[in-house]
């Protein structure tokens, strides 16, 4: 972990994943609202700038997918985005593009993105968790399906969904039938 770089999620030993030791790099790209790339910076290249190109970027970045959250998916493979895809998206960047960030591995998903809680620093001092602040907008709601891992917050995670509910923060303040979950919107257009 001090020495090797992980290059992919492949890179990473399973042991890795179920100790749930934390380890850090720069978010290269944000791809939706609860997808990220990060690149993986070991303790010897700390400082060490990450590269600079775009093109090829999955074979020297980690994809991983924020723990507890359910973004609004972006349009892809010629389906259409939800309402506020982008919104969450630009919002994600905002907070960690291009930031060092923390990554405490959780699991592999079926799509062979990491599951990971993921935080960062705000004006160095307060350290955030990306899932929250995605829940507390509103631009995302707790992830539910098969396989969710909530690093020991459900109660927490699910107080935050509320709150943004309550407040019709983000997709919570859209009109009914205006909004369907991510769950639902991706049941929707499978295949």
């Amino acid at each position: 972990m001090m020495f090797k770089r992980y290059q992919t999620c492949g890179d990473i030993p399973d042991s890795v994943i179920k100790s749930h030791k934390k380890f850090y790099g720069i978010v290269m790209d944000v791809s939706d609202g609860d997808t990220i790339r990060v690149y993986h910076t070991p303790l010897i290249q700390w400082f060490n700038p990450p590269p600079q190109k775009k093109r090829g970027i999955s074979n020297f970045t980690i994809s991983v997918r924020l723990s507890a959250v359910d973004a609004p998916e972006v349009s892809h493979f010629g389906k259409p985005a939800q309402p506020l895809s982008k919104e969450a998206k630009d919002y994600l960047a905002s907070q960690i593009l291009g930031k060092r960030v923390s990554i405490k591995p959780l699991s592999k998903d079926q799509y062979s993105r990491l599951v990971a809680t993921v935080s960062y620093r705000q004006m160095l001092v307060f350290k955030k968790n990306a899932a929250h602040e995605m829940l507390k907008q509103g631009l995302g709601q707790l992830y539910r399906g098969g396989g969710a891992q909530y690093d020991g917050e459900k109660d927490l995670l699910e107080s935050l969904e509320a709150n943004a509910k309550r407040a019709k923060r983000g997709v919570w303040g859209l009109k009914k039938g205006d909004y369907e979950s991510p769950a639902e919107y991706k049941r929707k257009h499978k295949g």
